[in-house]
């Protein structure tokens, strides 16, 4: 799931699989579409919060001396595959950048690596806004 939230729906009338015995769905009932509606929106809206909740923490680590910018990469990607939002791709590029100018004083493999990780992101999250 990438790190998604997952909304599962069920019927009324079905029961629910053994392994979601603990896990929390929405009941869809047509015969009572209200109830199932504001379920909906209240989840649309925890997404919401939970996109602003990573934004500012994404925007905490910029923002720090020394970033950690693995943490930083990780606020990115989720609040990223949330919502779709750009200017999220161009944080992820300044994260990047410095990743980029740090991997040059030693030869850490983290770095490498954690580099092409953000470079690849950056590029997908780019063709995914053009397309």
């Amino acid at each position: 799931m990438s790190g998604k939230p997952l909304m599962i729906v069920k019927s009324r009338a079905a029961a629910a699989p053994s392994d979601l015995t603990r896990t929390d769905w929405i009941e869809y009932d047509p015969d009572d579409i209200d109830p199932f509606r504001e379920k909906v929106e209240q989840a649309i809206i925890e997404v919401q919060d939970l996109v602003s909740y990573e934004e500012m923490l994404l925007d905490v680590a910029l923002d720090a001396p020394a970033m950690d910018c693995a943490v930083a990469f990780e606020r990115a990607q989720k609040a990223f595959l949330l919502s779709g939002d750009l200017g999220l791709v161009e944080k992820v590029e300044s994260i990047r950048d410095r990743v980029a100018g740090a991997r040059n004083i030693e030869q850490v493999a983290d770095l490498e690596r954690l580099h092409g990780e953000v470079s690849m992101f950056a590029k997908q999250g780019r063709a995914c806004a053009v397309g």
